[in-house]
């Protein structure tokens, strides 16, 4: 065991095989912590759940009173809550001139909204000095054409995991956001055929402006969120960048 034994932490966004969520949720449980994991899919869920030895929580983070009932379900089941990571989020591609009312409504709910509303109930149910870290974009930072919705609610995600940072300063709360650039997974790939991008292509366009010659992994993800949420890391309300030095040179410009 690691050095979170003893502790119990929630993974939002953990039901997709192979996806950033399920990296973390595999990382902190290897490092000794007691998982709920949660997300949409039940089935994934009670799976990853039962490998793990810790349970799970359907939960929609657009809905608040699913978020609140997540993490009842973890003070009830688990006895304490110390850690939370949300990991929840999809950015389809919609052109600007496609932009409808309910499209950037349901990106505001997924991506400031809805972390706004995971943070309050966790940050009312967690231990004091505990660890939030939330998942942002470079796209809140960098342009990158057609998914201006995903971006801007990413970039006021942000700003709530800074205000939040302010406010529970009296639970000495430490409440981060990493910026990851593209990381590959199933999910983010068949995003990519969606709009008629070669994955291979689209994923090398990537590394080819990333300094340290790779992207982005879920692996990746999982390792920084470990270093968050650990004790020793003194620190609340930064966004960091996390992409290898992908945040150095941008996004590819080509992209329509």
């Amino acid at each position: 065991m690691g050095d979170l034994n003893g502790k119990v932490a929630i993974v939002l966004g953990a039901s997709t095989l192979g996806g950033m969520g399920e990296a973390v949720a595999r990382r902190l449980k290897a490092e000794g912590a007691t998982l709920a994991v949660s997300g949409l899919g039940a089935a994934p869920l009670d799976t990853l759940a039962k490998e793990l030895g810790g349970t799970a929580c359907e939960a929609d983070i657009t809905r608040e009173a699913q978020i609140k009932a997540l993490v009842e379900h973890t003070l009830r089941h688990h006895g304490r809550l110390d850690i939370a990571v949300n990991v929840a989020g999809v950015a389809p591609r919609v052109p600007f001139k496609d932009f409808t009312e309910d499209h950037l409504m349901f990106m505001a709910k997924m991506h400031f909204i809805g972390p706004a509303m995971f943070i309050k109930h966790v940050a009312e149910g967690i231990v004091d000095g505990g660890a939030i870290v939330n998942i942002s974009s470079l796209s809140a930072y960098d342009p990158l054409s057609g998914i201006v919705g995903y971006a801007a609610s990413k970039r006021a995600g942000d700003r709530v995991v800074q205000g939040a940072a302010l406010e529970y300063r009296h639970k000495r709360l430490r409440i981060n956001g990493i910026v990851p650039s593209l990381v590959p997974t199933e999910l983010s790939r068949q995003g990519m055929r969606n709009f008629g991008a070669d994955p291979v292509a689209f994923e090398q366009s990537f590394v080819d402006l990333t300094p340290l010659g790779r992207i982005t992994r879920p692996q990746d993800i999982a390792a920084f969120a470990y270093m968050l949420v650990r004790d020793e890391f003194f620190e609340t309300g930064q966004i960091m960048h996390y992409s290898g030095g992908n945040s150095l040179l941008g996004h590819p410009r080509f992209l329509a």
